[in-house]
């Protein structure tokens, strides 16, 4: 068991904290225990074990071997087509890159690549075409969701892009025994109103949702109903194990009394629940679940004590043997922290009466203990919580487990041989009323955003909980953790101020916070007249750190910049224009001087025509007396050169380069003018203009001021504080197998 733990507390350090002063302290500190005390020899030779399995795994499965992919050649990859995401003027695709084998040592690895052509590509298709392949690479913010992670769980290490037009399609290939399946389930339930519904529960596979469908889900706290997990598992084992039990009743007789009838049935439902997850692909969250009721299995039939926690820490060190980056996943957490609260519960109520007033307590009790066990995690991974997700759970549960989950089982399996249509139709009546029902709840209870939980406090409230849980007396030292992380977080320095550029490509996205307030400066870019980064990054941002926006100004009327001014509007935010633009949006900003919660902004715009739209700009000039902040727009050499004869106020601690870093700004006049500090560029990483330009980067070189791209850092954020200021970035975050 000591071996277990520490090949467990290895795999967790060596994932987040390798490369960094915690993990080189923590190995000390665990070599220098198990040297000088034996009986802590075991835990120190997992932990070496959890840090070498961590290694190999990544050496074998994620480390890009005999390719010099610097030289950015066209190389020809032949592909597995794994799912198709757009098929629009061009063919957006998910593969397996099967042919050369060397990019990895073990398992090739994935792909996504844009191909045009006129053959028909599905599923399962072989591709074979020229490729120019990069390392996958996505843009990087603080919050939101982050594609490079999710990329890295999926092994998808590279995007790539078509070279030519010559490309061979095969689709002689037989379909997978998975595919078959999948296309069987669509076809039984392709006509129900709630098509997607069934075949995720049946599936795992939620490509046929909708972006509304899963965000209804998530809001109302029952998005996990749709992820194949313990409680899928756990009923299709159900199903298995009553099946065989009853089946087997007319063989009763002839069987042997000594025969443990019990590890039979548990064999057959363990063999069915298998099935499932080899027919959902092996799943993470699937997988993850049938090694638990594996473990689970093994520790009740060959221990005296059913559902010893030992049977928890074995299925965890199993799991991560098998692949420790499954850390990555949120699921783990909360798939694991909800099975120890079920056992928890499981052994108070052990003695209770099984009537079906006990049985609606316990299940009440059951979903308020969920709820509130797991409330920390969902507030640090999600940023908030579903308010009537416990009301939600209490029916959504019992539903799918004991009607909707068994009906689909059956009906899967007599369509085979019986014509369905009846009861399904009927069935899907019935389920759609009640999911119509569910969207009668006002949007307002449906889900509180909540301010961002720090990992200190996320462990110090499961500590204080595990502490009050095991402490037979002196109870009141379980809070010690809480008010440990509670006094850190108070004495830690904040800020007076903050200055985030976000990474939204080619474009400006700004904010700038003052006492939870916010001015935002330009919304970034628009793509394929669809796509913006309001929703999926600045509203995040905001919500997360409890941000009211009280002002916005666009400095002028380039997609790159003002792309996500109908997605802003639509949130509600016009009248955060009206000091900053009362003419309205599409004119230019009025030019005065603003008090924004004590820090001194000016906004300076030049009427009158100019050779480029980029120099009717408005540029902004933030100062708190001691900082300052400038921010040009996209001016030109021209506009500088008008400021600095007007005598503007330009000297700044930080500047936001003109024009992403073109070289059709930031003279040298302007730059002495200006004596920036810090310089940063709002460019694309290896975009089509390929910006900063080297120029201006030797320009400021000149004078030592320090520089920052978002498309080499990420999103950037510079925090003031009374005599100094500090810079941080969203990839210096970023764990050290996601850095370049």
């Amino acid at each position: 068991m000591w071996l277990s733990i520490g090949f467990v507390i290895g795999c967790v350090i060596t994932v987040f904290y390798y490369q960094t002063l915690v993990f080189t302290l923590f190995t000390l500190l665990i070599v220098i225990a198990g040297t000088y005390f034996k009986p802590f020899l075991p835990v120190m030779l997992g932990f070496i074990c959890g840090i070498l399995a961590v290694w190999l795994h990544f050496l074998c499965f994620y480390s890009i071997y005999s390719q010099n992919l610097s030289g950015n050649q066209p190389k020809l990859i032949t592909l597995v087509v794994q799912e198709i995401i757009s098929q629009r003027e061009s063919t957006y695709l998910k593969a397996t890159i099967t042919s050369p084998k060397n990019f990895t040592l073990f398992k090739p690895p994935k792909v996504l690549v844009s191909i045009n052509t006129e053959h028909r590509i599905k599923e399962g298709s072989t591709v074979t075409t020229w490729l120019r392949l990069t390392k996958y690479r996505s843009q990087k913010n603080v919050f939101g969701f982050d594609k490079e992670r999710s990329a890295f769980s999926q092994r998808i290490l590279f995007k790539g892009k078509q070279v030519g037009s010559a490309i061979q399609v095969s689709n002689t290939s037989a379909p997978s025994l998975i595919y078959k399946y999948r296309r069987y389930i669509q076809s039984i339930y392709e006509d129900t109103h709630m098509s997607w519904l069934y075949y995720a529960l049946m599936t795992g596979d939620k490509s046929l949702m909708s972006y509304d469908d899963k965000q209804t889900l998530q809001v109302f706290g029952i998005s996990h109903l749709l992820a194949i997990s313990g409680l899928h598992i756990g009923l299709i084992f159900s199903i298995g194990y009553f099946a065989c039990k009853y089946t087997l009743r007319v063989f009763i007789r002839t069987i042997k009394q000594s025969i443990n009838l019990s590890i039979i049935y548990s064999f057959v439902g363990f063999c069915l629940a298998f099935c499932y997850v080899y027919l959902s692909d092996f799943l993470v969250s699937a997988s993850r679940a049938l090694i638990m009721l594996a473990c689970i299995l093994v520790v009740y039939y060959t221990s005296k004590q059913a559902l010893r926690w030992r049977a928890l820490l074995f299925a965890l060190t199993l799991i991560l043997a098998i692949d420790p980056f499954s850390l990555l996943n949120p699921g783990l957490y909360l798939s694991f922290t909800a099975v120890g609260l079920i056992f928890i519960l499981v052994k108070n109520m052990s003695h209770a009466k099984l009537t079906l007033s006990g049985f609606l307590k316990g299940l009440i009790i059951l979903q308020c203990t969920l709820f509130v066990g797991l409330l920390p995690l969902s507030l640090f991974f999600f940023h908030g919580v579903s308010v009537v997700g416990v009301l939600v759970n209490l029916i959504a549960v019992p539903l799918v487990s004991f009607i909707v989950m068994p009906l689909l089982f059956v009906v899967s399996i007599l369509n085979m041989a019986l014509d369905m249509t009846l009861i399904l139709s009927f069935f899907d009546s019935l389920i759609r009323v009640c999911f119509e029902a569910l969207l009668l709840i006002p949007v307002e209870v449906r889900w509180f955003d909540a301010p961002v939980i720090a990992l200190p406090m996320l462990l110090a409230t499961y500590l204080s909980s595990l502490l009050l849980l095991v402490l037979p007396k002196g109870k009141i030292i379980s809070v010690l953790p809480i008010c440990i992380a509670f006094i850190d977080s108070v004495l830690t320095v904040k800020p007076n101020w903050q200055f985030t550029v976000f990474d939204v490509g080619h474009g400006t996205m700004v904010l700038i916070t003052k006492d939870k307030k916010g001015f935002v400066y330009d919304l970034g870019p628009i793509y394929f007249n669809r796509f913006t980064r309001v929703h999926s990054t600045l509203k995040p941002y905001l919500d997360i750190n409890g941000i009211t926006v009280t002002h916005t100004v666009i400095s002028h009327d380039d997609k790159d910049h003002s792309g996500g001014v109908e997605e802003w509007l639509k949130l509600g935010y016009e009248n955060t224009f009206n000091i900053t633009q009362p003419a309205g949006i599409e004119s230019a900003c009025s030019e005065q001087k603003i008090i924004f919660y004590n820090l001194l902004i000016t906004m300076t715009h030049k009427k009158g025509n100019h050779y480029s739209d980029n120099d009717n700009s408005c540029i902004v000039h933030i100062s708190d007396g001691i900082h300052s902040l400038l921010l040009p727009g996209d001016i030109t050499k021209l506009r500088e050169h008008e400021l600095i004869a007007d005598n503007a106020e330009l000297k700044s601690t930080v500047l936001m380069s003109p024009h992403h870093g073109s070289k059709t700004s930031s003279s040298k006049a302007f730059i002495e003018a200006v004596s920036p500090e810090v310089v940063i560029h709002s460019a694309a990483f290896q975009g089509q203009w390929n910006l900063p330009h080297k120029e201006v980067v030797e320009r400021y070189k000149v004078i030592n001021a320090e520089q920052y791209s978002t498309g080499e850092y990420g999103q950037i954020i510079v925090s003031f504080y009374q005599d100094s200021y500090e810079i941080d970035s969203a990839r210096a975050q970023s764990a050290w197998f996601l850095k370049d």
